[in-house]
């Protein structure tokens, strides 16, 4: 039987409970066998955001990840200059697999937030062939609506009902920047690792 492995990148800006229910979520009911995580150093989709540097973000996703042996880490689009296009780091994984004498079939996880997006990435036909998507969606539904193309079709095989966890990085930072707690929906270690270089704080976000 091949395994199978899921590639789950993101700017984690910062992870949280969300990010990791997700990918349990998905592993469990697809059977993976391991889930890499891969920070990007520039999402392209983030131009014009102010983003903590991406050091940081990958030291705590390690943090985040650490207690879950199925869950790896890897820091490939960390150490490329430029903007961190998913299809340029499925290729090199890949090829990768393709020199092992079992290669392993990847897929992306994503959640159903990025679907009306998705046709917008680079070489999204490419993406789905390297790695056909897996896809957590809302328990009532999500607003998918697939055509008969082959990049359509790829994501309606992989759209599974997932229990979601509706956190936002976005309102995390904010609440930081405020001072209020955030221990429910971001690790402890994450935190105390955010508190220490004062990450997101009034002063330096």
């Amino acid at each position: 039987m091949v395994e199978k492995i899921g590639i789950y990148g993101g700017t984690f800006d910062p992870i949280h409970f969300g990010h990791l229910n997700l990918a349990i979520q998905l592993m469990e009911k697809h059977d993976l066998a391991e889930v890499w995580f891969c920070p990007a150093r520039i999402n392209p989709h983030k131009l014009d955001k102010q983003v903590v540097d991406s050091q940081h973000r990958l030291a705590m996703v390690a943090m985040a990840i650490e207690p879950i042996s199925k869950f790896k880490l890897l820091d490939i689009e960390t150490k490329k200059e430029g903007p961190s296009y998913t299809v340029d780091t499925l290729r090199f994984l890949h090829a990768q697999e393709m020199l092992r004498s079992h290669p392993r079939q990847l897929h992306l996880l994503m959640g159903d937030d990025h679907l009306a997006a998705f046709f917008k990435w680079k070489e999204p036909e490419q993406i789905v062939q390297f790695a056909p998507p897996l896809v957590g969606c809302r328990q009532e539904g999500c607003c998918w609506e697939g055509g008969d193309d082959p990049i359509s079709q790829a994501i309606s095989k992989g759209m599974t009902i997932t229990p979601v966890m509706e956190i936002s990085s976005t309102e995390i930072r904010a609440r930081i920047a405020k001072g209020l707690y955030c221990g429910h929906w971001v690790p402890e270690k994450v935190l105390d690792y955010i508190e220490k270089y004062q990450l997101y704080s009034k002063d330096t976000y």
